[in-house]
């Protein structure tokens, strides 16, 4: 009996995207698993484009996604983010009843951010659905179809394995999908950034198919055990990005493995998260710091303190300047800086 999967995609702003990823999730040759996708209270009409992509209104042109005959979901499944939260399900709704065809839609009010988003998703995948692992998987990226089988696969092979990443691919690197992105995480608390992608800007010759523990495994793609995510979930003080450093750590601290497996892959548009929210010092750097300062030495904080005024902080005052070098710019570049120094000061991420 193929074990239950909850795939968990968060979508904010980014219908487009979100649906050329269920074209490839819905053609998975994987049957055991049920897709809920969690929108972050978007602003785009990305409700009204899920229905009507539902209801077969939207055709999908994709560089790598081919039409399927199971590439559309059966039936749409809307609950509010208190209904999923308190499992207050419609009566005409059997979760007995959801198949690998349905799609689950969870309606946030709000944008939570990554972290809660996917949060949200899995508490419902856990209290609800019948489920042994969980998928959380970027709204982003596009699937192989046969993804799914070697993780569980390898999953079920060994009790101890809590984390599963497959190989991920850009979806197109100058033309070119067969460009690795992730091929393991590596974590080295002495370089600018601690936590970074094994092989990545290489082409996938298959120097890396030799799998294994490895550091870390990427949040855009990264298969759960049922039992870790009812220990810990996403740590919510990160508004989007090292989370799932930090899950990954906390995962080997409890006595996990965490595995990467190359013969599982997808395809990753790098960075549409992140163009967006809009990068900034105040919105990254902060949280940067809390990463490094909940999870490693001080002698390490220190290091990373000179590093930022070395390094980074010429980049960003560069960054700022080539983006106008106004006034406007400036007071945006120096309201990001106080909100640096009272995290430094405080150790707060939040005001």
């Amino acid at each position: 009996m193929e074990r239950r999967v909850a795939i968990v995609i968060l979508n904010w702003n980014g219908w487009k995207d979100t649906i050329e990823c269920l074209e490839s999730v819905f053609q998975v040759s994987y049957d055991a698993f049920n897709v809920v996708l969690v929108d972050n209270g978007s602003s785009d009409d990305s409700l009204l484009k899920m229905r009507e992509y539902c209801k077969g209104g939207i055709e999908i042109d994709s560089r790598l996604v081919a039409r399927g005959k199971c590439a559309r979901p059966r039936r749409l499944v809307e609950l509010s983010r208190r209904q999923a939260e308190t499992e207050s399900l419609s009566p005409d709704i059997s979760i007995a009843s959801l198949s690998r065809n349905d799609l689950v839609l969870i309606r946030n009010e709000r944008n939570y951010g990554f972290a809660e988003g996917c949060n949200i998703g899995m508490r419902f995948s856990l209290s609800v659905l019948d489920v042994d692992y969980i998928l959380l998987l970027n709204n982003d990226t596009v699937v192989s179809s046969d993804f799914l089988q070697p993780m569980v696969r390898l999953g079920d092979s060994d009790e101890r394995i809590g984390i599963l990443g497959p190989k991920m691919l850009y979806y197109d690197h100058n033309g070119r999908n067969d460009v690795i992105l992730y091929a393991g995480g590596v974590i080295n608390p002495w370089r600018e950034m601690i936590g970074y992608h094994s092989g990545s800007g290489e082409i996938d010759r298959g120097q890396f198919d030799s799998g294994g523990e490895t550091g870390w495994c990427s949040g855009a793609a990264m298969l759960i055990k049922k039992d870790l995510v009812k220990t810990a979930l996403l740590n919510t003080a990160y508004e989007f990005g090292l989370e799932d450093i930090e899950y990954c750590m906390n995962a080997r601290k409890l006595g996990y493995k965490v595995v990467y497996v190359p013969s599982a892959k997808v395809w990753h548009k790098v960075s549409v998260s992140w163009k967006k929210l809009g990068r900034r010092v105040g919105r990254d750097i902060p949280r940067y710091f809390y990463f490094i300062r909940e999870n490693f030495s001080s002698v390490v904080y220190l290091w990373h303190v000179l590093l930022f005024f070395a390094i980074q902080l010429p980049k960003w005052a560069v960054i700022y300047y080539a983006e106008g070098g106004d006034k406007k710019t400036m007071r945006a570049f120096l309201e990001d800086m106080r909100r640096l120094f009272g995290y430094m000061i405080r150790g707060s991420v939040n005001e």
